[in-house]
């Protein structure tokens, strides 16, 4: 996936039409901006960035966006989990109970 730049004259009309704050309804910072998708790319979004976030809610953002790809991989089936409910499936297996370790580093073992 190639990343999507904004041209100067982007990033200025941008600016203009956010009057020069954050596109986050409850921040008001006047910058620095990151640029940022709407919706996320990984989602289907193939457009250039359409929103200017300052980098704390950027990165709020981001955090809240990749649970959200997460979810939908797991919902469709595009990633495997222990949980899918198939029961021919490898799952994932416990190590099991082996003993204690004590403070000095060596270990008893369970009876």
């Amino acid at each position: 996936m190639t990343r999507r730049y904004l041209t100067a004259s982007e990033l200025h009309a941008m600016l203009q039409r956010q009057h020069g704050l954050c596109a986050s309804p409850d921040c008001m910072s006047e910058g620095p901006f990151e640029a940022d998708h709407f919706a996320c790319v990984a989602l289907g979004n193939a457009s250039k960035p359409d929103q200017l976030l300052c980098v704390p809610c950027h990165r709020a953002k981001t955090k809240r966006d990749i649970k959200a790809i997460a979810k939908v991989r797991r919902i469709t089936g595009q990633t495997r989990s222990q949980w899918n409910g198939d029961r021919n499936s490898k799952q994932i297996k416990s190590a099991g109970f082996k003993g204690w370790r004590k403070f000095d580093g060596t270990t008893v073992k369970a009876p």
